[in-house]
C-alpha cells in the first residue's frame, strides 16, 4: 500500500498551497500503473489520492499547480 491509498471517506481532498487545484479521474483499475507513472517526474500535478473502493473504476484525485493543468488532465485522461 502506498501513501496514495485510502479507505477512508475523507472526500473530496482539497489542494495544498502550491497545488490548488483538484483534478477527479476516474480510471480503470488497469490504467493505474500508467497513470502513476506518468506523474513521478512532472511537477505541476502530485496525485494526492486514490479511492479504490469499487471494484470496476477508481478514482484518482490529484492536485495541479494551475487551473489550466487541471483541465488539460481532466479533459484528455
Amino acid at each position: 500500500m502506498t501513501d496514495t491509498d485510502t479507505d477512508a471517506d475523507t472526500l473530496p481532498v482539497k489542494g495544498t498551497k502550491t497545488h490548488p487545484y483538484i483534478a477527479a479521474i476516474v480510471m480503470d483499475p488497469a490504467k493505474w500503473h500508467d497513470f502513476e507513472r506518468m506523474f513521478e517526474d512532472r511537477p505541476e500535478a502530485k496525485i494526492r489520492k486514490l479511492d479504490h473502493r469499487t471494484p470496476d473504476f477508481w478514482t484518482v484525485y490529484v492536485a495541479c499547480a494551475s487551473q489550466e493543468v487541471r483541465d488539460l488532465l481532466e479533459a484528455n485522461w
